[in-house]
């Protein structure tokens, strides 16, 4: 029971509650979640609509600042009044003083702009952090599929600017209103777009301008016309790579927000699932796929037009045949994340009547179907060769290109690059070959033929030696529909660890191909139990200073410090010293782990005048001093080496368990391994 006063009504988390008289009780009546909650300008309560398209309001746009802003259930819980708080109302009208209203006690983001919308005669507020239930999953996913059409039915959108003085004139060449964080953030872009009224407001709460009254401004900031913008012109005359290429410089928290940012952008909508990470953007392509006729989405990536300096003769040659880990996302049909679209927003596609016109061949309707295999469709395909094997290699693959109905800005047609077994004898094929100067996924069919890649032959006898060059003409029975399985997204996605995000660690290529990781300082060094157990069975004893931890070594980094400890047996003594390489190698670049191994004496770490060249800032010395290729660990082979004197050999192994950078303490740990022999039996 709680005691409220005339005319009051508590408003508790999903739960809709009445006016009442004083002193009754509330009947608590929980309603089913519904299509929208309407924050009240006046009192800061919450309204329950299930028709927002009737409801006249205002709409908040905004970035979250981290720590500041409320959400649902802080918000309704700030008018759950205590006891005193009751009396005090209580006290206050009797002396005919209005109650503290609950809105006093929001943030100071919410309190302006309930102010500024009331000022403004809007009864009503929508604001993201406060307006939606974020614990119902059910509601998150109707809030998310709604919110373009939410923007768009608002009366007006207020986009509060809180990095932007309104002292300063948005349209200067680096004014905070061009370099505002709204114009980098996901969800704002649906925000900009699709209010028919959107006002700037700055940090101070004043208003300086209207994405109409700033639209050339705002169109040289997002790429968005002007006429999407004012909604002269609908957003389904722009092309998909287009409208991709708006978000390819913006950002989300969550990485599924690439995804669900846009679904109000295509038209489309997609369930919410949050921690499936790039599985949405994957499924956002595959239902636009679904509902918009544009092969633009395909033309994403690293392609070859005609404004690019790119020796494009490399593509009648032979591919490289080793590709390196970023090529991976590279061969498929859909885009990894919009930032895959940053230089494709001149794409735009072509009806079937114009890409008709233009191969002069009758093209069918596009379907495509979605398989294990991959999409199943139908594209022409202009040539396709053998590229010339390596000596002493056979042909591995063929490559083909085929052509999508769209265009670049340039008006050039744009072909995909694919490439086939040479033995299949199916009808599976990836995007893209690696070439010398770069992964390419496709080109502008103008810029191979300038650059007298392209040579037809009349299908369909695609093998037989090439009779005509393009000549600027396509020419008849050029192009042949093949039908097609091309994957379009991985069957698996790479879970990054923290510390694979963050590692980027140094390796130092020796002669040939060998690559090799590169051992540093400050360091730990773990001397394997089992390794100790077989030098006690060869009658070896070990002695480590002081500065061992059990079989752990700390190798410090300071100049000329060594670690060292002692094999012996009998009257034999084997020094083994640890520390960091005398000899600078560049600023940038931690010290590097080099081992010492002396039989009878102590051994000395210590580089003499000649081997320290002179170096410049973060530039590595080259050539390497002889004392560093002696005694740093990266260059043993296979990161163990042997050492002999008195007759006897040992064998040590150092294997980097992990770097420095995956570390707490900022030490990279390694694995020492001992063997020791009788050099006559070597």
């Amino acid at each position: 029971m709680f005691p409220v006063g005339k005319g009051e009504a508590l408003v508790f988390p999903q739960t809709i509650y009445e006016p009442l008289e004083p002193d009754r009780t509330v009947n608590i009546t929980p309603r089913r979640l519904s299509m929208m909650w309407l924050l009240s300008t006046s009192t800061g309560k919450m309204h329950y609509v299930a028709d927002p398209a009737q409801e006249n309001y205002a709409i908040l746009s905004h970035v979250w600042i981290s720590g500041k802003e409320q959400s649902f259930q802080e918000l309704q819980a700030l008018h759950i009044l205590s006891s005193q708080e009751v009396w005090a109302n209580r006290a206050r009208r009797l002396t005919r003083r209005p109650a503290r209203p609950a809105l006093a006690k929001a943030s100071e983001k919410i309190r302006e702009c309930c102010a500024f919308a009331k000022a403004r005669g809007y009864r009503w507020l929508w604001v993201d952090t406060c307006c939606i239930d974020k614990t119902s999953s059910a509601e998150l996913s109707e809030a998310i599929n709604s919110m373009y059409q939410w923007y768009a039915q608002a009366g007006v959108c207020y986009a509060f600017l809180h990095d932007v003085d309104d002292a300063q004139d948005p349209r200067a060449l680096g004014s905070q209103f061009r370099q505002s964080r709204w114009f980098r953030r996901g969800w704002t872009l649906q925000e900009l777009i699709a209010p028919r009224e959107l006002v700037f407001i700055s940090k101070q709460w004043r208003p300086f301008g209207t994405k109409t009254s700033l639209a050339d401004v705002v169109e040289e900031i997002t790429g968005v016309e002007r006429a999407i913008l004012e909604l002269r012109r609908p957003l389904s005359s722009v092309s998909v790579a287009r409208r991709m290429s708006w978000a390819s410089k913006r950002k989300t928290t969550r990485v599924e927000d690439e995804a669900y940012s846009l679904m109000g952008i295509f038209g489309v909508n997609i369930p919410t699932i949050y921690g499936e990470g790039r599985n949405a953007f994957y499924r956002l392509q595959e239902e636009i796929l679904r509902h918009v006729p544009d092969q633009s989405i395909f033309a994403w990536g690293p392609f070859l037009y005609k404004r690019y300096e790119w020796p494009c003769e490399q593509v009648g040659e032979t591919p490289l045949t080793e590709q390196q880990m970023e090529d991976v996302s590279n061969e498929y049909l859909f885009a990894p994340s919009p930032s895959a679209f940053e230089h494709a927003g001149g794409n735009t596609p072509l009806s079937l009547d114009e890409l008709r016109r233009e191969i002069k061949t009758r093209v069918s309707v596009p379907e495509y179907t979605i398989t294990s295999y991959g999409i199943r469709t139908q594209l022409p395909f202009v040539a396709r060769w053998q590229p010339q094997p390596q000596p002493g290699t056979e042909a591995q693959f063929m490559i083909h290109l085929a052509l999508l109905a769209c265009t670049d800005a340039d008006d050039g047609l744009i072909v995909l690059l694919l490439r086939s077994p040479s033995d299949q004898n199916h009808s599976q094929y990836k995007v893209g070959c690696r070439y010398p100067s770069g992964f390419v996924r496709g080109a502008s069919l103008r810029t191979l033929m300038d650059a007298r890649v392209v040579r037809f032959s009349v299908f369909p006898d695609p093998f037989r030696t090439p009779s005509r060059t393009f000549g600027g003409q396509l020419m008849e029975g050029s192009f042949e529909l093949t039908s097609v399985y091309i994957p379009y997204r991985p069957f698996e996605l790479t879970v990054e660890s923290y510390a694979s995000r963050r590692r980027n660690r140094p390796q130092y290529a020796t002669e040939g191909s060998d690559v090799r990781p590169m051992f540093f300082c400050p360091c730990e060094v773990v001397i394997p139990p089992w390794t100790l157990a077989q030098l006690r069975e060869a009658g070896y004893q070990i002695s480590t200073p002081d500065a061992v931890e059990g079989t752990t070594l700390i190798i410090p980094d300071e100049k000329n410090a060594l670690v060292s400890f002692i094999l012996s047996r009998g009257g034999e003594n084997i020094h083994i010293g640890l520390g960091p390489c005398p000899v600078p190698h560049g600023s940038l670049l931690p010290k590097r782990l080099v081992v010492l191994v002396s039989f009878g004496k102590l051994p000395v770490l210590q580089a003499s005048p000649a081997e320290v060249p002179k170096y410049s800032y973060a530039q590595p010395i080259s050539p390497l001093s002889e004392l560093c290729k002696n005694t740093h660990v990266e260059y043993w082979r296979d990161g163990s080496a042997q050492f002999t004197g008195e007759g006897q050999t040992i064998g040590l192994a150092v294997n980097a368990w992990t770097s420095e950078r995956d570390s707490g303490n900022g030490r990279g740990l390694y694995a020492l391994t001992i063997t020791v022999g009788d050099a006559n039996r070597q």
